[in-house]
């Protein structure tokens, strides 16, 4: 596959676990209602897809860059730990619906803070 290829599947997982986090999040604000366990798992089989597609994508990108050989450089790193915060977060976006603006800001900061370490590549 090129690289084209493999960076829109990456979009594409991204956007299936922002869905899965906003999904988990809203429906624990609302407080789920009648159908709780389908919107829970909805919510969390959207998350666990969107992170199989970014961790699959990613490690493709990675092999077409040439980078999978030897220590990754640091952007790489700093872009899987904010792959496990996101892929723990949704444990937190359950339980804690009353704080859900920070949940939010923090989702926002985190996905900003890895779509600037994938463009510029800083380190």
């Amino acid at each position: 596959m090129d690289y084209f290829t493999i960076k829109l599947f990456h979009i594409v997982g991204i956007m299936l676990l922002f869905m899965g986090l906003g999904g988990m999040v809203f429906g624990a604000y609302a407080g789920f209602g009648p159908n709780k366990k389908k919107i829970r798992r909805a919510a969390a089989l959207l998350h666990g897809f969107g992170l199989l597609f970014i961790l699959v994508s990613g490690i493709g990108m990675m092999q077409t860059l040439g980078l999978l050989h030897g220590d990754p450089p640091g952007w790489i790193k700093a872009k899987f730990v904010i792959f496990l915060l996101l892929g723990g977060s949704i444990s937190l976006a359950a339980r804690l619906s009353r704080a859900i603006w920070f949940l939010l800001a923090l989702w926002v900061l985190l996905g900003g803070t890895a779509a600037y370490l994938g463009l510029h590549k800083p380190f």
